[in-house]
């Protein structure tokens, strides 16, 4: 058994050698961070932000299809930041530092360099796919989730002239797309520039949002905080595959505002033309079915509702749970509905049919048949032939009387 487990890992292991080497630099940086931990009280990364990385790798693995590039951004990056403290520590600006305290404190800002380099990775080699693909269910989704967001936050109550000025213009928004939603209107480029411009501000809100979870400090790793370390990594770990569309959607956003080297000039306008090509090529020409959009609003309105009745989780997490979930609801309908509504019809009328099993069977009465206006059109001698058959199916009926009392 042991034999043919190595056997296993050492063909994966050479078809797949990056995968092996991130997971034994994972491996080693557990063990030696538990003796950190044991020695010093304390993690070399905290747990929040370990699970940020991790929502960030695997982000980058669905997206590049390899991992490479994780390793090589991983190695690229712990190097630059070991090598940066040791031309410090080694020029004389700081002596108290020796070799073993570097390594431990490249290991602790290793991640911010990682992730800054991942960034400008995506952003220069990988632009077209880290730009969100939309459609019409998607807008659906966030116009409900901003409307929950909103009253949740308790902006709508707000006095303020512009608050209020903000609210109308989203609400605005927000019923453009619910009925794009519901309808088979045309989606035209001008269309689809407002409706992608308006799913990046929802984004870029939700993003804003969620900053305050970066200074949230990590619990106490112990067994009473399990199920608080579990939920504030699973909130950090959908923040980290979200980041690079966050970010994407902030540059989407940003570049359509003048800067003093492009400041209502040519280039200006060149790169406002690019950049709502790129709005409109990522808003897809299909149009949701309108039972979906139903479903929609029925589904997360009523979890938005229930979230926001009993206030069971924050309204941060909430919302990312419905943007990851509901296209799963979707799928599981389409594949139960889709193109099988006929066989889930007839097993539904085969479940009811079974429930009158159990009601009490009633005898025909041959007494009690009638000629109707078709049954009087026959011969004597066919009605003859019916009563004849009457009078066996009733001998039949009292021979099985008569065995019941019998053995009974």
């Amino acid at each position: 058994m042991i034999a043919k487990l190595l056997r296993a890992l050492s063909r994966l292991f050479f078809s797949n050698p990056l995968l092996f080497l991130f997971v034994s630099a994972l491996l080693i940086y557990i063990i030696y961070d538990t003796y950190i931990r044991v020695t010093s009280g304390s993690h070399l990364i905290p747990i929040n932000i370990l699970a940020l990385i991790a929502g960030v790798i695997f982000e980058s693995k669905r997206i590049t299809k390899r991992w490479i590039i994780v390793v090589l951004i991983g190695i690229v990056s712990f190097l630059f930041a070991f090598g940066f403290l040791y031309v410090i520590a080694d020029s004389g600006l700081n002596k108290r530092y020796n070799p073993f305290d570097i390594f431990n404190i490249s290991i602790r800002i290793w991640p911010l360099i990682f992730l800054v380099l991942y960034f400008i990775f995506s952003l220069l080699f990988y632009k077209y796919r880290i730009i969100p693909k939309l459609t019409e269910g998607i807008t659906l989704l966030q116009s409900i989730a901003v409307i929950y967001w909103v009253i949740d936050y308790g902006f709508i109550s707000s006095t303020n002239l512009l608050m209020k000025t903000f609210l109308v213009i989203g609400l605005l928004f927000s019923l453009f797309s619910i009925f794009h939603a519901f309808t088979k209107t045309h989606l035209s480029n001008t269309h689809k520039l407002i409706l992608s411009i308006w799913s990046s501000i929802i984004m870029l809100l939700f993003a804003l949002d969620n900053l305050h979870l970066i200074n949230q400090p990590a619990p106490v790793e112990n067994t009473a905080n399990l199920l608080k370390i579990l939920y504030l990594g699973l909130q950090y770990f959908l923040l980290g595959i979200s980041s690079i569309y966050i970010i994407q959607n902030f540059i989407m956003l940003f570049r359509f505002l003048p800067r003093p080297w492009k400041f209502f000039n040519s280039k200006y306008f060149n790169s406002v033309r690019k950049l709502k090509d790129d709005h409109i090529n990522r808003y897809s020409d299909e149009q949701v079915p309108a039972v979906h959009s139903l479903i929609c609003i029925l589904f997360i309105g009523t979890v938005f509702f229930l979230n926001y009745y009993y206030q069971m989780v924050p309204k941060q997490f909430i919302i990312w749970m419905a943007f990851v979930t509901f296209p799963f609801i979707v799928i599981v309908y389409n594949y139960l509905i889709g193109k099988k509504n006929y066989a889930y019809l007839l097993v539904f009328f085969l479940f009811m049919s079974c429930q009158n099993k159990a009601e009490k069977i009633q005898k025909i009465n041959s007494q009690n048949i009638q000629l109707n206006e078709v049954v009087s059109d026959l011969t004597s001698e066919q009605i003859e032939k019916i009563k004849y058959i009457q009078k066996a199916f009733a001998e039949v009926d009292k021979s099985n009387k008569l065995e019941y009392l019998l053995f009974r």
